[in-house]
């Protein structure tokens, strides 16, 4: 065979081989089950509507902490339509919780992370997530989020000790009423399409493609000795 054919034809096969391979991804929720939480204009009102979700249990909760003053609702939660909406109204401020039950191994293998399709987010508001085992570790993570967030959230992110292979619960909070330096932000609303849980494609194959390529370097080397 002709060597420069061969030296293609190693590199071609190597690429093939390290091409990335993805872990099936887990759709935790796609919110194609309709459900609202709305909390009155009082401040410290709180509202909460649970379903059945799989094995366990979701559950929508809102808390008003200031408000317009305005006999309409301050701070809501709902499912309605394939998305996740939260709408604060003007000069409100709120909390607003999804908590999953009883969800068991969501860990799908090395290095997972959740991926948030997020459809739109207006404003500036923390961010507050909490794992809790069937041994009742706790894992959490926080941050300030703002219309740029990253939508990915790696579970090595958290902090603590929970187990992801055993959930008991799993609790994602939105919290306008005091946010790390900004103080209470008003009128934040946000949507969400899906929250999934996937992993970072394993490279293993590319020592294949440096072992081609050494490969093919040594051949080079060789030719050069011999017209030598």
């Amino acid at each position: 065979m002709n060597k420069t054919l061969f030296s293609s034809t190693v590199v071609a096969a190597a690429l093939v081989a390290a091409a990335p391979t993805f872990a099936a991804t887990i759709m935790l929720d796609d919110f194609n089950v309709n459900q609202i939480a709305v909390s009155a204009p009082y401040a410290g009102v709180s509202d909460s509507s649970t379903i059945a979700f799989g094995a366990g249990t979701r559950t929508l909760t809102t808390q008003n902490t200031a408000n317009n003053g305005n006999e309409v609702a301050a701070t809501t939660l709902e499912i309605v339509g394939g998305a996740l909406s939260l709408s604060n109204a003007d000069k409100a401020t709120g909390k607003a919780t999804l908590t999953y039950t009883n969800l068991g191994d969501i860990s799908n293998g090395a290095n997972p992370y959740f991926f948030f399709d997020i459809g739109v987010f207006d404003n500036i508001a923390e961010f507050i997530v909490t794992a809790i085992d069937t041994a009742n570790n706790v894992s959490t993570y926080s941050e300030v989020l703002n219309p740029s967030t990253n939508p990915f959230l790696f579970f090595s992110q958290f902090v603590g000790g929970a187990d992801f292979n055993s959930l008991a619960s799993l609790s994602f909070v939105i919290d306008t009423t005091n946010v790390p330096g900004f103080g209470g932000i008003e009128r934040v609303d946000g949507s969400l399409n899906s929250i999934q849980i996937s992993q970072v494609p394993v490279p293993a194959a590319g020592l294949l493609l440096l072992t081609a390529l050494g490969g093919i370097g040594a051949m080079r080397r060789r030719k050069t000795n011999q017209a030598a």
